[in-house]
């Protein structure tokens, strides 16, 4: 996001004005491109994923089969390796960047969440992003909408319909891995757009991930 899209937020702030700058979520259907949220989910391999059961189908007869509800890995209680990352209009959670680049730097496994924030409606999409040290990350996204044009908003909405899981490439520059092996200020890393070229993976289950984290 650049400078002169921030100054003009502010302006539209300060006037009572409802700033909303698009951002693309992880795994969404963007417009395409290599960034997050860029690649929609598309069938076809997991992308390196490791052993995992089927996702399976269910039919209530006629029309296509329906996928089950996907594993909710958001309530397998994993810890966070880094803090969770944060994107509300232009604020970034700083404090996250630069842990989550030296994990991926050092090649090691990890738990990293996101949220993004976008507003000024109740707006979220909340992504959890298992680093699987090989370059990849198993992801899975949860949204809650709220106070659109048109659409009442009550009490705080819940999350909606978890998304299934997915593989994602795991993007990092090699100007950020030199900032990190000299402890440079460069050496930062962020979801957006860092985690691309999401697909359709085999569901896991919180002791299928927690196996693929402790792996060597």
């Amino acid at each position: 996001m650049n400078k002169t899209m921030i100054s003009a937020c502010i302006v539209m702030m300060a006037l009572g004005t409802a700033c909303r700058i698009s951002l693309d979520p992880i795994g969404g259907a963007g417009a395409g491109g290599s960034g997050a949220g860029g690649n929609a989910p598309v069938d076809g391999g997991d992308g390196g994923a490791g052993p995992g059961p089927s996702t399976t189908t269910s039919s209530s007869g006629g029309g296509a089969d329906a996928p089950d509800p996907a594993v909710d890995l958001f309530a397998c209680g994993f810890e966070l390796s880094c803090q969770q990352f944060y994107h509300h209009a232009y604020t970034y959670l700083t404090d996250a960047l630069p842990c989550a680049a030296r994990l991926l730097v050092g090649g090691g496994t990890g738990v990293l969440s996101s949220l993004l924030s976008i507003g000024p409606y109740v707006d979220e999409t909340e992504s959890m992003i298992f680093v699987l040290g090989d370059g990849t990350a198993l992801v899975q996204t949860r949204e809650k909408h709220c106070g659109r044009p048109g659409m009442e908003c009550g009490p705080p909405p819940g999350w909606d319909t978890l998304s299934q899981h997915q593989i994602c490439d795991l993007e990092i520059s090699p100007e950020v891995e030199e900032a990190c092996a000299t402890d440079g200020e460069e050496c930062s890393w962020s979801p957006w757009p860092g985690v691309a070229n999401c697909r359709a993976a085999e569901e896991h289950t919180c002791e299928e991930v927690a196996a693929r984290l402790e792996a060597p």
